[in-house]
């Protein structure tokens, strides 16, 4: 509580450094917001729990000290609204690079020879995969590739398929949660 009592102090102050301060741990709270709502959607709620601690601390010793102080020093406002922006911004590349969950990879070939080749190249690097006949537009027969695995492998699993089939048609979509055989979906 002391902690709390002397950070309000310093937040109402005009300095140039209190408005560093404000600016840096709003960006820090928002950040942590962004990833306690990344985690959560996940289905992580221990680790969503933990960092809505960090981030309600933060809450409580920069936005509420700095809005406390805002009608003598009405740029602390603008401060927040810079920080609040670049801390959505800051979260969600920090989640992209921690690449949290699972995503489906469905891959579309023209024939059965690519097709066969990139699901044993896939195969071959551990991933688990349903291949299937499919009807395109004009009514040929197609190939459909189906493949669940964690997110951070995405970026591996396009450039295999790119390398080996320059023409492949992907999408990659969010995989809410995986039940059963977990085993099998993901590389070894």
């Amino acid at each position: 509580m002391i902690l709390l009592v002397q950070i309000t102090q310093f937040l109402s102050g005009n300095a140039w450094y209190v408005y560093l301060f404000i600016f840096l741990g709003k960006l820090i709270e928002v950040a942590l917001a962004t990833l306690r709502s990344q985690f959560i959607h996940k289905g992580q709620r221990m680790a969503g729990a933990l960092t809505a601690i960090f981030e309600y601390i933060f809450w409580l010793s920069i936005t509420a000290s700095a809005l406390s102080g805002f009608q003598s020093y009405p740029y602390k406002l603008l401060v927040l609204i810079l920080a609040f922006a670049s801390g959505q911004v800051l979260g969600s590349c920090i989640e992209e690079r921690l690449a949290l969950g699972y995503s489906t990879v469905t891959s579309f070939y023209s024939s059965h020879k690519k097709a066969m080749l990139a699901a044993d190249i896939l195969r071959e690097h551990g991933f688990a995969l349903t291949l299937l006949p499919s009807l395109g537009m004009d009514e040929k027969v197609r190939y459909t590739m189906i493949t669940s695995l964690k997110r951070n492998d995405v970026n591996h699993v396009k450039k295999l398929l790119y390398d080996a089939i320059p023409d492949v048609v992907l999408t990659v979509s969010a995989t809410q949660s995986i039940h059963g055989y977990e085993k099998f979906l993901f590389k070894k």
